[in-house]
């Protein structure tokens, strides 16, 4: 990917990812005051990834999480929202592999000298075997299938993954699968807009949020 681009891509998913762990009741507590150095620690490892994938190992991010003694739960969290951002700027799913290696080149370094969550003292020794990864259901626009089963996306098995990701049907997990309805029927201009609707929030359990 062209330089200029990569900054560009990053300096968005950046900005991006940093408003969602904002509204992530698993890491804002952590994030207050650190907002300004998370976001320069996310923006170079994602200007890395996508311009350099065969070197990139997620040094900035990993640094940021090793000095705040942040755990893999914490970890993952960033991953989680880091990914969706990425999504959003249309990079297509090399650059999320890109993205995805990075995370998880810096979490297999990471996994040793930080504590998972509630274990402070007591290293799993399974950690350093955990890998983070990209989901292996997402969306490719224009289509909007899935990447893992070929099935309009979001597919069952993406629903369930959704669920838990997000903790429930929540107001999070609407605006962003409003996020990837208004992407798709731009995409998908054919698709009435009631099919549109029923796809990505229909299957979404009935609760108040």
């Amino acid at each position: 990917m062209d330089m200029a681009y990569a900054r560009d891509v990053a300096r968005k998913a950046a900005a991006e990812s940093l408003r969602q762990l904002l509204d992530d009741h698993r890491v804002v507590g952590r994030l207050r005051g650190h907002e300004p150095a998370l976001g320069a620690a996310v923006r170079e490892t994602l200007q890395e990834a996508l311009a350099h994938p065969s070197s990139a190992e997620g040094h900035a991010l990993r640094e940021f999480c090793q000095r705040r003694e942040w755990t893999l739960a914490e970890f993952d969290a960033v991953g989680h929202h880091l990914l969706t951002a990425v999504l959003a700027q249309r990079v297509g799913v090399e650059a999320l592999g890109q993205v995805g290696a990075a995370l998880t080149r810096a979490r297999q370094r990471l996994a040793g000298p930080v504590p998972e969550a509630g274990r402070p003292d007591r290293r799993s020794r399974n950690s350093a075997a955990r890998r983070y990864a990209p989901p292996a259901h997402l969306p490719l626009p224009p289509s909007w299938q899935c990447s893992g089963c070929a099935a309009a996306w979001p597919c069952p098995t993406k629903q369930s993954q959704l669920l838990v990701e997000f903790g429930g049907t929540t107001a999070g997990l609407a605006v962003y699968l409003g996020a990837c309805l208004v992407a798709a029927t731009k995409d998908m201009p054919a698709m009435p807009l009631a099919q549109a609707r029923a796809r990505f929030l229909g299957w979404l359990p009935r609760r108040r949020y």
